[in-house]
């Protein structure tokens, strides 16, 4: 187990690496970067929302890189937070701890300092999930979490929220109507239009400003056809 968990650690350390990763991608992040700079008009923090169809859609690691790709604009401080509170990841792909972390802050168990975490990337700090809660949806919709949010605002240039899957579960809604903008992650090949199409109109019935779209796992040496009629079943952390 710990020989796989290296392996995954090194693999998500070179998606993470700017420099390493392909030319084309690198640029790709920095070009999302810029469309998302533009797409959110105001002074202060501007808050950010990830999410996606279905689970397994690339969504931790778009958000984490972009979040990077601000991060190393001059004199921006970025901070990712993982709301994705039934099957986190974002301590998986920045190689910290998960705990203390989020639940453990709203549920009264630690204070601010104890769960913002600086990371190898300069001005990107973080904040993982801390434990798996029974209710997900009601510490994110919590009158605390709002509370949060506001004091979070006056520290940072940008807030990312990494959150569950709308098109699985509605954990993420309260977070989408705090944000200044919605970015959905698809799946090349993978995300059909029924579920992006259910994604999108459930976003725009809770008043998610949708910024674009962010298509993964696409292979520009090859001309594929976008997926239809694919499907399976969500595993364990979102089985309600």
């Amino acid at each position: 187990m710990a020989k796989n968990n290296k392996t995954e650690r090194k693999r998500t350390d070179n998606l993470l690496n700017m420099e390493a990763i392909a030319f084309q991608i690198r640029e790709s992040y920095k070009t999302a970067r810029t469309n998302i700079a533009y797409s959110i008009i105001k002074k202060g923090c501007k808050k950010i929302s990830f999410t996606s169809a279905n689970k397994s859609e690339g969504k931790t690691v778009t958000s984490v890189n972009i979040a990077i790709a601000l991060a190393q604009q001059v004199n921006t401080r970025v901070l990712i937070i993982d709301c994705d509170l039934r099957r986190p990841q974002i301590h998986n792909v920045l190689s910290i701890e998960f705990a203390p972390g989020l639940t453990n802050y709203l549920n009264g168990e630690c204070g601010k300092e104890d769960i913002v975490r600086s990371t190898k990337i300069n001005n990107l700090y973080a904040i993982t999930y801390g434990a798996v809660p029974p209710n997900p949806s009601e510490l994110l919709s919590s009158g605390s979490m709002l509370e949060f949010i506001k004091e979070l605002e006056n520290e940072y240039d940008y807030i990312i929220f990494d959150t569950p899957p709308v098109g699985v579960v509605i954990d993420s809604l309260p977070l989408v109507k705090q944000s200044d903008g919605v970015v959905l992650v698809i799946k090349h090949n993978s995300t059909t239009y029924p579920d992006l199409r259910k994604v999108i109109n459930t976003l725009n019935r809770n008043g998610g400003k949708i910024l674009g779209v962010i298509v993964n796992n696409v292979d520009s040496s090859r001309t594929h056809k976008y997926g239809k009629g694919y499907g399976y079943g969500y595993g364990y952390g979102y089985g309600y």
